[in-house]
């Protein structure tokens, strides 16, 4: 039988071998689309944080579980923690700053505005007693004038060493001294000049000197004191307030620790974290390093300060007012002053002396460095005042009765020996005023030696204290670390 033949396959391709021209395939080709699925730009932005968002899903993931948890309170525990320690080591620091330019800077220029006023009111007193002086001024007194103007120029000077651009009324009242007080010096060597030479136009110009200084530059000495002494008590009234700000940041740091260790004891159920605990113990520790250091601030800036600068203010402006009061006591044989002006100036003067030592007797807060003691210089003081009272008397009765000679002895003689003419009591206006002024410019002294005392203490208790939070702080921050790490191992 012949064999069937077999039809020959057609050699044209068909549409099937078209199809799979390039051979066989276990799998179909994937093929990209005509028309892709995203643009370019969101290509660009899943090719660009894909990796990222895999990197928080899987931190996310880490967060989620016990480790997690753990890490994520310790992170939170030690930002609490360096952020208060942080915030009251700067703040001390600043605080201690601030103190030391006080004691050092704002408290010698508000001084120097003091010694600027005393120093220009003496200055008026003596040239003024000097000038009614029968025959040529002593050279004592002319160098105690002399003096009393070398200290005032200084004084202008440093009056105005460590002002801000804030402070320009302070700078223009030391620039309108400074431009007076040569002219007040001219006028008093022409009124001594003339009374030399026996003209009378020499009363003029010390009465006009007198009045330059009394109305013009006095007013702006006592508003440059106040204005420095205003200062000094915003500072020290700034700087003696507690720190609560800071110091509640460390308060609340001190609340997490105390509540991380609640959470981890309901968590590990162990009652006690060593680092943890020791952390707290390290931060209360500061709490209470930074609240007795604010304390001793406080009672030192406020209390004691407060203490001493009372009778300091009464005292200076009481040495002040006595000052005036003996001018206007020795212009009273120049001018003829009626005796009524004068005898209400000086009761007023010698109540607000007697006021001004009442206080300073009230004070607890200040001693003396002199051989005398407190209760001495009192004494002194009171007894000073008495003698000036009656000295004062008897002047202005030599003065009522036309025994000018008798007043001019009683006004301007500071050794009246043991007598005065026609009279039993040894003393005149001259020396008991200066026996009181120099007992006031004591107790000045004395009393601002006790408030930079107190500014001192203030400085003493802050310091350290910037360097000790600092410390603290990060052996608060190591401790958390080392008490969390071995509760961290038990789950790796």
């Amino acid at each position: 039988m012949r064999p069937r033949r077999r039809k020959p396959k057609s050699t044209q391709p068909t549409e099937h071998d078209s199809q799979f021209a390039g051979g066989d395939h276990w799998l179909d080709d994937l093929t990209a689309p005509a028309d892709p699925a995203f643009n370019p730009a969101t290509h660009l932005a899943m090719s660009t944080f894909a990796g990222p968002a895999r990197l928080a899903r899987r931190i996310w993931s880490f967060l989620e579980t016990t480790p997690g948890k753990l890490f994520t309170v310790t992170v939170i525990l030690t930002l609490a923690i360096a952020a208060a320690g942080i915030s009251m080591s700067n703040s001390s620091a600043a605080r201690q700053d601030n103190l030391d330019t006080l004691l050092s800077t704002t408290e010698p220029m508000s001084n120097s505005a003091h010694n600027l006023y005393t120093s220009l009111s003496l200055a008026d007193t003596v040239a003024t007693t000097g000038f009614v002086q029968a025959g040529v001024e002593s050279g004592v007194n002319r160098q105690k004038y002399n003096d009393a103007i070398d200290r005032a120029s200084v004084a202008a000077t440093e009056s105005i060493l460590g002002t801000s651009d804030d402070d320009q009324r302070i700078r223009d009242l030391v620039g309108f001294i400074q431009r007076e007080l040569p002219v007040y010096t001219s006028m008093v060597e022409t009124a001594r000049a003339n009374h030399r030479a026996g003209n009378a136009v020499a009363s003029a110009y010390m009465s006009n000197a007198s009045t330059l200084m009394r109305e013009e530059i006095l007013p702006a000495a006592d508003e440059l004191f106040q204005l420095t002494s205003q200062k000094v008590s915003d500072e020290r009234r700034e700087l003696t307030r507690p720190q609560w700000v800071p110091l509640s940041g460390l308060v609340a740091a001190v609340i997490f620790l105390v509540l991380a260790q609640w959470w981890l004891w309901r968590l590990t159920r162990r009652r006690f974290n060593r680092g943890f605990v020791t952390a707290t113990g390290l931060l209360t520790l500061a709490v209470l390093w930074v609240a007795l250091s604010n304390l001793a601030t406080w009672s030192a800036g406020m209390q004691g300060f407060e203490d001493a600068s009372r009778p300091w203010d009464a005292l200076t402006n009481s040495r002040i007012a006595a000052q005036q009061a003996r001018t206007s006591e020795t212009l009273a044989l120049v001018n003829r002053q009626s005796e009524q002006e004068t005898a209400v100036t000086f009761d007023e003067t010698t109540e607000s002396i007697s006021r001004a030592l009442e206080d300073y007797a009230a004070s607890e807060s200040i001693t003396t460095e002199s051989e005398l003691d407190r209760d001495d210089l009192i004494r002194g003081a009171q007894h000073s005042l008495e003698r000036w009272t009656q000295s004062h008397e008897a002047l202005l009765n030599a003065l009522s009765e036309g025994r000018y000679d008798d007043a001019i002895f009683l006004a301007t003689d500071p050794n009246p020996g043991d007598t005065l003419p026609g009279e039993t009591s040894p003393t005149s206006a001259a020396s008991s005023f200066n026996d009181l002024d120099s007992t006031l410019d004591q107790l000045i002294a004395d009393a601002r030696r006790a408030m930079r005392l107190h500014i001192q203490e203030g400085l003493t208790a802050m310091t350290l204290v910037s360097s000790a939070v600092m410390l603290l702080t990060v052996a608060a921050v190591i401790s958390v670390w080392l008490g969390i790490r071995p509760r961290v191992q038990e789950y790796l």
